[in-house]
């Protein structure tokens, strides 16, 4: 169901479909990237609806092998 909705928003359409990311993996990252800017595990594991830290601790694994290169961008608008 989730990749059906992924599909018909068109968000990934550039992407073939068996590598596009499933709501879990987004979902995963997201928890992650919490984790890697230093929240507390509680506010994670409270965001993530989730009933232990295992469980949020689960979600976390994994990203590590992957480097996220962030960027600081402005935005020249024309007013």
């Amino acid at each position: 169901m989730a990749s059906s909705n992924r599909d018909a928003a068109h968000a990934y359409d550039h992407i073939p479909t068996g590598e596009r990311p499933a709501f879990h993996e987004i979902r995963a990252l997201g928890a992650w990237l919490y984790e890697q800017q230093k929240f507390p595990q509680e506010y994670i594991q409270a965001l993530m609806g989730h009933a232990d830290e295992k469980m949020t601790k689960h979600y976390q694994e994994g990203h590590t092998e992957k480097e996220i290169v962030y960027l600081e961008v402005g935005a020249d608008l024309a007013f």
